[in-house]
């Protein structure tokens, strides 16, 4: 179980602020009562999943990346957008697991990026409960093609027919040899490699599925239950006035 500590309410800092809201009912005792009910990986989840800000505040960087959605680093950390908003759904966790499980990614080193408007992204729309069936073959294309590209790189370094090689977590296998070799080792020649066509992705069989249709916490849920998490009321927008009079 995880108790939630350190959190006082400080009258000097007062207000009217949803964070000050927060602050107040954990003084009172509601939110720590609350917060020692939840279950430990809440926490843990939120952690293993990268920023220490939730959400990564950084754009997509990395040599290989097959399409607007996806880049992958040097270091192996992978980079996933989710072009939908957050709200309440899990929609931001869930589009970014689609590409992890096609890529074979270890859920650990994916940072979730959120996207801006921007018309590159196709519908972002977040309504009508369409956010995963309407991206979903997408994703998992994005996710198979860099796979591919991996297992790719990987084939060639070794001199070895592609067939022969798989995925592993975050990993290409060749099982005759016994070699392995990581993500982050591959990206640079990987990227060199042509997008695979559509017709040349082998999506993974549901048999195969490591993070779909499985349960998770959401990927910013500590950030959200301790009042870090930005919100739309959070936004700070520069707004102009201008008064118009009649003429006299």
């Amino acid at each position: 179980m995880i108790a939630v500590e350190n959190i006082s309410w400080s009258e000097s800092k007062a207000g009217s602020t949803r964070r000050d809201f927060l602050r107040g009912i954990a003084g009172a005792g509601a939110f720590v009562l609350a917060a020692r009910y939840l279950p430990g990986d809440v926490f843990a989840a939120s952690n293993a999943a990268g920023t220490p800000g939730g959400v990564a505040d950084v754009g997509l960087k990395g040599p290989l990346s097959p399409s607007v959605y996806l880049a992958i680093d040097t270091d192996g950390t992978v980079y996933a957008i989710a072009h939908r908003s957050e709200m309440g759904s899990g929609s931001r966790t869930a589009l970014p697991r689609i590409i992890a499980d096609e890529l074979d990614a270890d859920w650990a080193r994916v940072k979730i990026v959120q996207a801006t408007g921007d018309e590159k992204f196709g519908d972002q729309d977040t309504d009508g409960s369409h956010s995963v069936r309407g991206s979903f073959d997408t994703l998992r294309e994005t996710g198979a093609s860099a796979r591919l590209m991996l297992v790719r790189a990987a084939a060639q370094q070794w001199g070895v027919p592609e067939a022969e090689c798989s995925t592993g977590v975050h990993e290409v296998l060749h099982t005759k040899s016994g070699k392995k070799i990581g993500y982050g080792e591959l990206v640079s020649a990987a990227a060199k490699l042509p997008v695979p066509k559509k017709e040349e992705l082998k999506l993974k069989p549901r048999s195969e599925w490591r993070y779909m249709r499985k349960g998770v916490a959401s990927y910013d849920l500590k950030d959200m239950i301790t009042g870090k998490a930005t919100y739309g009321i959070d936004a700070q927008m520069l707004m102009t006035r201008r008064r118009w009079r009649c003429p006299e």
